[in-house]
């Protein structure tokens, strides 16, 4: 069998073969250390990969950690106007943590490999798209016989995903070529952090601490000098009132910031009240584009976007996508083709910093690809996209049959309404869902109507 591995410029991009798409999301070459991802959170973030049913066409093969509810698949294909016979999806035996997470070691079973080969030789998929290309992934494009394809795969086999999906990498190419950056340094020495940590804190500004690989927000936390700091791209918040505190945090904290030494932890001036936002950017031999991009909601953590953003951060945007291509050609140049998601904040000063890359599929890769299905290659001139990832509910089935009652389910005619995109009810009571509109008042006021729809539940 032949055939093609890549990471897809635009995975949302018609026509052509069928695929093999693996939902390989935050494994534990994007998490440090998946024993310590708390068992809730995990279980969300493996699902996150049901995401990825909003990417399929006729004839498509899709691995997932989870099984998925039919009637959610049925319900997103049916949005998609795709036979739910055409295409063909797999869960692999649990691994080594359980059944959350597609790790590796669940891709590397003989008898799913074998069941993957069957399913791919009856659809006759020719490509190969991974959320990221890691080892396990080459792995298994060698057992199935599909060949590399030749832009991009040589950087991606030689580790390349693990460079562009590190925190630390990304300060160091950022630096190096210019791009805005918060102040901030990436070290595996407790002291070094320590006197940047206490010297920060001492002058009344915040510090953000980050895990060099973790996912959402959720490997990172502030440190505050006081009390009165809102926490937004962080799960927690840690006051260190006085240089004695600075220094008993890190005594004890340490190891686990930087996985026993074997990782560099990252810190920065944090900027509180600043905007998140973000672009997806799609990297080839010939150019770099923006797909997507728009303001990340932060509660404290990534929880949606806002896309193409509020009018008030529109000059600051326009600034932030500049940067963001700047590294793309950057990324280009030292061999990764494929998707980049590149993160930054609009500070309250009116500075546009750039925080953070994934080269991966990501957060908005779903949005894109069926947005440019359901409202055309060009959705970004005439449409408003807002989601949330925590809308909780008591059952897929009732927010669904309420938001039809309502009025505002998706309408296929006009183009407008809500589609709910991910199901998370069974591991947290919540579902993920775009609301898409014509004008940002409008998203605004069918999303206050999603709200009261559940008010006891909020």
């Amino acid at each position: 069998m032949s055939g093609v591995l890549r990471g897809a410029a635009d995975p949302a991009r018609p026509g052509g073969p069928a695929r093999l798409i693996v939902g390989n999301t935050n494994n534990e070459h994007l998490v440090s250390d998946l024993e310590a991802f708390p068992p809730g959170r995990r279980a969300v973030a493996g699902n996150l990969s049901a995401r990825l049913l909003w990417m399929l066409r006729p004839g498509d093969v899709l691995v997932l950690p989870q099984a998925q509810d039919e009637r959610f698949v049925r319900y997103v294909l049916g949005e998609l106007g795709v036979d739910r016979d055409s295409v063909t999806l797999l869960v692999p035996p649990p691994g080594v943590v359980g059944h959350d997470l597609l790790t590796g070691d669940r891709l590397s079973g003989e008898a799913f490999r074998r069941t993957v080969r069957e399913a791919v030789a009856a659809s006759g998929a020719e490509l190969l798209i991974p959320y990221v290309f890691d080892p396990s992934i080459a792995a298994l494009a060698d057992h199935l016989g599909m060949e590399k394809a030749p832009e991009g795969a040589a950087f991606l086999e030689a580790g390349g995903a693990d460079l562009l999906n590190s925190k630390a990498v990304f300060r160091a190419v950022a630096a190096g070529i210019g791009v805005p950056l918060a102040e901030g340094v990436a070290t595996r020495e407790r002291a070094r952090a320590r006197e940047f940590a206490g010297r920060l804190l001492a002058r009344g500004d915040a510090v953000i601490l980050k895990q060099d690989f973790h996912i959402g927000g959720f490997g990172n936390e502030i440190l505050a000098p006081g009390p009165c700091v809102r926490q937004i791209g962080a799960s927690a918040l840690t006051v260190l009132a006085d240089d004695a505190s600075v220094g008993r945090y890190f005594e004890d904290d340490w190891d686990r910031w930087t996985n026993g030494g074997r990782h560099p932890a990252v810190l920065e001036h944090y900027l509180p009240d600043s905007v998140a936002v973000g672009a997806e950017i799609a990297v080839t031999s010939g150019d770099v584009r923006v797909l997507n991009a728009g303001e990340m909601r932060m509660a404290p953590a990534f929880d949606g976007i806002v896309a193409p953003g509020t009018p008030g951060t529109e000059a600051a945007r326009a600034t932030f996508n500049e940067a963001a291509l700047a590294l793309s050609r950057a990324v280009r140049a030292i061999g990764y083709r494929g998707l980049i998601n590149i993160d930054g904040v609009v500070a309250p000063d009116g500075r546009t910093l750039l925080t953070e890359f994934n080269g991966r599929l990501g957060g908005s890769t779903h949005l894109h690809c069926l947005a440019e299905h359901l409202l055309g290659p060009d959705y970004a001139a005439h449409r408003v996209l807002i989601t949330r990832n925590t809308w909780r509910v008591p059952s897929l089935d009732e927010a669904l049959r309420r938001t039809r009652s309502a009025g505002i389910a998706f309408d296929h005619a006009d183009g407008t309404g809500v589609l709910l995109i991910c199901d998370h009810t069974r591991q947290f009571g919540t579902v993920e869902y775009c609301v898409a509109a014509r004008d940002l008042e409008t998203a605004m006021g069918i999303e206050k109507t999603l709200a009261a729809l559940f008010a006891d539940r909020s």
